[in-house]
């Protein structure tokens, strides 16, 4: 098996730092996501296509909660109530008001996303974070 000199097209660079690596895939992933609601109409961000709450719009309102509560209120110890609204991405994180665009929420997502990376570049990536209810990131339990 040959591995490639540089990443495919549209690929992060697996190069570098362990740092450099996270950080590299994470902004990838981010930037996936709100690339998937270039060029659709509200009405289609904002379509059912399964029985869930799930809808493009959501999902970036979503992680938006997923981002605030990862890195802000977990990694940078604040809480909630003096972050902001959506914190944590819970159920009611998929939930859209009518005021809510594809558009607006793109934007929320990329300043949360930014302030993400401003919290994470405090912390070395040994540093340990204490959290003691995993249960509310996905059914994990802490023990």
């Amino acid at each position: 098996m040959t591995i490639p000199a540089s990443p495919p097209a549209g690929q992060p660079d697996g190069t570098g730092s362990e740092r450099q690596v996270l950080e590299a895939f994470l902004d990838f992933h981010r930037q996936a996501l709100a690339s998937k609601a270039d060029g659709i109409s509200e009405s289609e961000a904002r379509h059912r296509r399964v029985p869930s709450k799930t809808t493009l719009a959501g999902l970036i309102k979503h992680m938006i909660g997923v981002e605030r509560g990862w890195f802000q209120e977990v990694l940078a110890g604040r809480r909630p109530a003096d972050i902001g609204p959506n914190v944590g991405g819970g159920d009611e994180s998929w939930d859209l008001a009518e005021n809510e665009t594809a558009s607006s929420l793109i934007k929320e997502y990329e300043q949360t996303c930014e302030q993400s990376r401003r919290t994470a570049a405090r912390f070395a990536l040994d540093d340990a974070v204490p959290e003691p209810d995993l249960s509310r990131y996905g059914g994990f339990t802490s023990t």
